[in-house]
């Protein structure tokens, strides 16, 4: 099934613009120093801080602090590092699983904090006289790791938030080529399900003519999502298959 078979449900939002130049986008910040850094972390929580906290309600994340609220603070103590991003482009990870192993790694750190003071709570209350259920109330704790449930909860968030950054991608360069049409009639049949007919009447063109405009429009929607992945860490190599797992997943 093509791109402009399955984009039909994922319409443009309204994040922040990305220059044409994406595919060598987070390299440029990063080589900004502080300046560039803060764009870029800007960027990620953008795209990232709902399919995180996606991930962290559909798993035992949700047992250790409210999601929102733990994805938030994970970014606050990562993204101030100079070299987290850093250190992402150096382990040949895709983005998103450096991140969802990173919020683990945050989650983990948080649940020894929690089993510490439940220890040292329960051995105040003993002490004291006034419990005797120590045991029980250093318990309760679900050990974090990566659950495959959540995490398709999460990928499926994360591949919707970048078909609309590959959409608005690639709305801007055509309207600012002058070829507003291409994307209006690529909208019109994948979102609004408009046939060429109707599309053609519109713009007083043939059927055939809306079709080749409309290709036009995937040629740079497929273009763009090219660049985003690769500029996510995606191995040329595996951006066909990763393109078509992405498609699939995001109508599931």
């Amino acid at each position: 099934m093509s791109a402009s078979e399955n984009v039909r449900d994922h319409g443009a939002g309204s994040s922040d613009a990305f220059p044409t130049t994406h595919a060598t986008w987070i390299d440029a910040r990063l080589e900004e120093g502080e300046l560039g850094r803060e764009a870029l972390n800007t960027h990620v929580m953008n795209r990232y801080a709902r399919p995180l906290a996606t991930y962290a309600r559909a798993s035992a994340l949700r047992t250790i602090d409210e999601p929102d609220a733990l994805v938030h603070e994970f970014f606050a103590m990562q993204l101030t590092r100079a070299e987290y991003l850093a250190s992402w482009r150096a382990s040949g990870l895709p983005l998103r699983r450096w991140l969802v192993h990173g919020l683990l790694l945050h989650g983990r750190e948080r649940q020894r904090e929690q089993r510490k003071a439940a220890r040292d709570g329960a051995a105040a209350a003993s002490s004291c006289g006034s419990c005797g259920c120590a045991g029980a109330c250093a318990g309760g704790f679900a050990e974090v790791g990566l659950e495959p449930s959540a995490f398709e909860e999460f990928e499926r968030a994360w591949s919707r938030a970048l078909l609309t950054d590959a959409c608005e991608l690639a709305e801007r360069e055509l309207v600012a080529e002058g070829d507003a049409d291409a994307w209006a009639s690529f909208r019109q049949h994948n979102f609004d399900g408009l046939e060429y007919a109707e599309i053609a009447q519109q713009f007083r063109i043939t059927p055939a003519e809306a079709r080749t405009r409309a290709r036009r429009a995937v040629f740079r929607f497929e273009h763009a999502l090219r660049r985003l992945l690769s500029d996510e860490g995606v191995a040329e190599s595996d951006l066909d298959e990763e393109i078509a797992w992405l498609m699939e997943v995001s109508t599931r």
